[in-house]
């Protein structure tokens, strides 16, 4: 009976319906997934799938398990989490009822695991990192003050003298240097 089930759903059939009473086949109890589901992981690649039924020729997510093609992640999630998807994995909707001694063992592994990360963390002390850090920048600003103080002192311009003030004041000097440049003078046009 199982093997003319397994055709039927190799086919896309449902499976026979039993008759009231028969023996119930046991199921796994709904158990997280063991992995990260990659959902960009196949991104951008082509995949050629046996063209069982109309479904597995459309583009989206495909499931392998029960051959059905949805058309995007979510969707994809819903019916990995799905009642169909799992009754396909042998497992029921129903999950395992933990007890006292199961919590109290996670909760043990937890506060081990969280431990052995605060102890690695132990060499980190957040007061001497920030004193670093500031000390780094301390540095970086006299560095850049020095920078800008030899940049003023060579691109300097020498500090005009008396003397050369009234040469720039209209004498012939000034005459020499509009010729050069190719300034007759400063005025207007308008007469």
């Amino acid at each position: 009976m199982e093997e003319e089930d397994d055709e039927r759903r190799h086919k896309g059939l449902k499976p026979r319906i039993r008759e009231f009473g028969s023996k119930r086949e046991s199921r796994e109890l709904l158990q997280a997934h063991k992995g990260a589901i990659n959902l960009e992981g196949m991104v951008g690649k082509v995949q050629v799938v046996q063209a069982s039924s109309a479904a597995s020729g459309q583009p989206g997510f495909y499931c392998k398990v029960c051959d059905v093609t949805v058309k995007d992640s979510m969707s994809y999630l819903d019916h990995i989490n799905g009642k169909n998807h799992q009754r396909m994995l042998n497992r029921s909707m129903k999950v395992a009822t933990e007890t006292v001694d199961d919590v109290l063992r996670k909760l043990g592994e937890l506060r081990k695991a969280k431990q052995r990360q605060n102890m690695d963390n132990a060499d980190y002390n957040f007061y001497e990192q920030v004193k670093r850090q500031q000390q780094i920048d301390h540095k970086k600003r006299l560095k850049r003050k020095e920078a800008r103080k030899r940049y003023r002192t060579s691109h300097a311009e020498p500090k005009a003298t008396d003397s050369n003030a009234d040469n720039f004041a209209g004498g012939e000097d000034a005459d020499d240097i509009g010729l050069i440049l190719g300034i007759s003078s400063f005025g207007s046009t308008k007469r």
